[in-house]
């Protein structure tokens, strides 16, 4: 999450050449020509390594741009998680020691809160935060606990929660902190929610599980290959899997029926879609940045 870019610039001593005169004025000329020869190569080096970092820097993002100059000073460890609201107008960001909430002000809040392990927004845009063995939500500006329900996985929905813990239970949480349902999956399950926030996906061992976001109700979906990974089509609801590797394609599925339909596999795997516009995320630098439609 954490990459680094720069340029770094060697020098050498000048050469030393023999003879006297009309050799000193032809050790002049080349020292001039590797002079000006060094001077074009490192602005080249400077214009094909800085740009593209400055076009895809956390701080110079079209949608988030302000947010994360917000947060890139609110915290000082390393950037261990992100979330952004449905409507984009809200972004938070944790490392080791806390939680820092960033808006439309550009001043940051920030929570001491050791041992956080995930974050997110709920489809009403409050804030919600996991350890361990406790769940947090924002009250006021800060996180409060809610309960005592650790998590490794977070993902919002339009009635509150997902919370997935260690060892594969994962639950819809309300807003008021109630258990909604429980189902069990396999541990370490990816978790993706649709538009709106009606329905999700965990995708454990290559398998893809559909469900009714609070109810947990599953859905008939099939997967035709083992999924590497899953996500959301905004125009259309339709969820995007993409067959592991040593698999080919990748396909889209109506998931109310299961209907599937062929694609051409994609780059990259899916980028995370907000549940409140048709706006995708990808980390950038431990930051959240636009990124392309799957």
């Amino acid at each position: 999450m954490r990459d680094r870019e720069g340029v770094g610039v060697a020098s050498r001593k000048a050469a030393r050449w023999p003879g006297r005169s009309a050799q000193g004025v032809s050790a002049r000329s080349w020292a001039l020509t590797l002079v000006i020869a060094a001077g074009l190569g490192l602005l080249l080096a400077v214009a094909t390594t800085s740009l593209p970092y400055l076009v895809s820097s956390p701080t110079t993002d079209p949608h988030f741009g302000a947010l994360n100059h917000c947060l890139s000073g609110a915290l000082r460890g390393p950037r261990l998680g992100w979330a952004v609201s449905p409507d984009g107008a809200r972004a938070a960001l944790f490392d080791g020691q806390g939680v820092a909430l960033c808006g439309p002000s550009g001043r940051p809040g920030v929570s001491a809160w050791p041992g956080v392990t995930a974050l997110t927004f709920d489809g009403a845009g409050r804030l919600w935060a996991a350890t361990p063995e406790q769940l947090l939500r924002e009250e006021d500006g800060q996180l409060r606990v809610l309960g005592d329900l650790g998590a490794v996985a977070l993902a919002g929905h339009a009635d509150g929660v997902l919370a997935l813990d260690g060892e594969g239970h994962l639950a819809s949480i309300a807003p008021d902190g109630a258990v909604q349902a429980q189902v069990l999956l396999t541990p370490g399950a990816t978790l993706s929610v649709g538009p709106g926030g009606t329905l999700a996906v965990a995708v454990a061992d290559g398998v893809p599980w559909v469900f009714e976001a609070r109810t947990l109700s599953p859905l008939p979906i099939q997967a035709p290959c083992a999924v590497e990974g899953a996500g959301w089509r905004a125009d259309s609801g339709r969820l995007l899997l993409v067959c592991a590797s040593g698999a080919e394609g990748a396909f889209t599925v109506e998931p109310r029926t299961g209907e599937r339909a062929p694609v051409p596999r994609p780059a990259a795997l899916p980028t995370r879609l907000l549940l409140g516009r048709a706006l995708y995320v990808q980390g950038c630098e431990g930051l959240p940045c636009t990124a392309p439609p799957p």
